[in-house]
């Protein structure tokens, strides 16, 4: 699905920038990846390029097949809307609009019809539990609710895979083991989940963690026992509940 070859990208300046250096790396259809890396290892700019954001100065990328490493700014935001499931630390959630209003915006830019759309957000709403829900405004949501609009946004496009940013990092204990709990759901019927994180307990819910340094893949595995989330989430209830703590705003 996800295909780079010899990807490097530079930010010219008094001193150039070297973001990313000759990245090889190949996501399949259905993955759940996690991408580590300390600050500045170039993390957020391999999200940038794998997310249509940004362009390599040198090397190729295909998505699905097709090159996207040429393409211009109109092609590449159609390729982002169709294609990619953006999920990011800070929701990104337009205020003034009910959660299903933020749900359907993608769908508007697709130019979908008004029918169609509503029946798509009914449908991912209801996926994720949010349906009672859905005339509410961000600030009438909790943070883990919030995040699963932004989640519920991402996925109302049907895109090939879900490209999440630090997706906890805003949220509490709870909130963000319930989150992982979606991840995992969405990954087992069939979405290919992509994680940037610096967690370690976050990455160790992927089936295969990607480690950066200084713009180059130093190391690409497999982990042989990722965390069951739900499991977690159900561990973390009962301590919860042990100490009499109610375990933060939930979702």
């Amino acid at each position: 699905m996800i295909d780079l070859n010899r990807v490097s990208r530079t930010y010219s300046g008094a001193r150039p920038v070297h973001a990313l250096r000759d990245v090889d790396l190949s996501i399949g259809a259905g993955e759940y990846v996690a991408i580590m890396g300390p600050s500045g290892s170039g993390k957020s700019t391999l999200m940038n390029v794998m997310g249509c954001l940004d362009r390599p100065t040198a090397g190729r990328y295909l998505l699905q097949g097709q090159e996207v490493s040429a393409m211009r700014p109109p092609q590449l935001a159609d390729v982002r809307n169709r294609m990619v499931g953006f999920v990011f630390q800070t929701f990104n959630l337009l205020p003034r609009h009910t959660a299903a209003q933020n749900v359907e915006l993608p769908l508007v830019y697709r130019g979908m019809p008004g029918a169609e759309r509503r029946r798509r957000v009914r449908e991912v709403l209801e996926r994720i539990g949010l349906t009672e829900w859905s005339t509410h405004r961000p600030s009438q949501l909790s943070g883990g609710q919030q995040q699963r609009v932004a989640i519920a946004r991402a996925l109302v496009g049907r895109p090939s895979f879900l490209l999440a940013d630090e997706p906890t990092g805003n949220l509490d204990s709870r909130s963000g083991q319930e989150v992982m709990v979606l991840f995992e759901e969405l990954n087992r019927d069939g979405t290919a989940v992509v994680l940037v994180t610096h967690d370690e307990r976050i990455a160790a819910h992927a089936s295969r963690t990607i480690r950066l340094f200084d713009g180059r893949i130093v190391s690409d595995q497999p982990n042989p026992s990722p965390l069951d989330a739900r499991e977690q989430l159900a561990r973390f209830t009962e301590q919860a509940a042990a100490s009499g703590s109610g375990g933060g705003d939930g979702s």
